[in-house]
């Protein structure tokens, strides 16, 4: 079981490499690479919890609904648009979404609040511990 700060830093990784993808080439992986920042950002908010690892994507979608709803919306729009973007056709993927949607929504809106949410409460449950 990976302990948080592993999730904070694989998190981390990701989302340097995401500064590196182009916007212009390859939306759909940095859709992809938005939603598994996301993914080891809930892992180390879990950890810090003490709620152990999740099993799935949809144990963690729960997990984030029952336990964090304040960002469940974020989260599950970001789960939908990586679910779109590698398991759809391009043209489905680039009908809902274009560069400033996932610029100025999904990282800036959605994955910001996720990060935001997360520092939080990783700096509250390092203080209590």
């Amino acid at each position: 079981m990976p302990s948080a700060d592993q999730h904070r830093r694989k998190a981390e990784n990701n989302r340097a490499f995401l500064a590196t993808i182009s916007l212009d080439d390859y939306l759909d992986w940095v859709v992809v690479a938005v939603f598994y920042t996301a993914v080891h950002l809930i892992e180390q908010l879990r950890a810090c919890c003490g709620d152990g690892d999740s099993t799935g994507h949809e144990d963690r979608l729960a997990y984030v609904q029952e336990k964090h709803p304040k960002i469940h919306a974020s989260y599950h729009v970001l789960q939908n648009a990586s679910m779109l973007a590698r398991y759809q056709s391009n043209s489905d993927f680039f009908q809902q979404f274009q560069k400033d949607t996932v610029a100025d929504s999904l990282i800036s809106v959605h994955l910001a609040s996720i990060e935001e949410y997360v520092a939080v409460r990783s700096k509250s449950s390092k203080r209590s511990a």
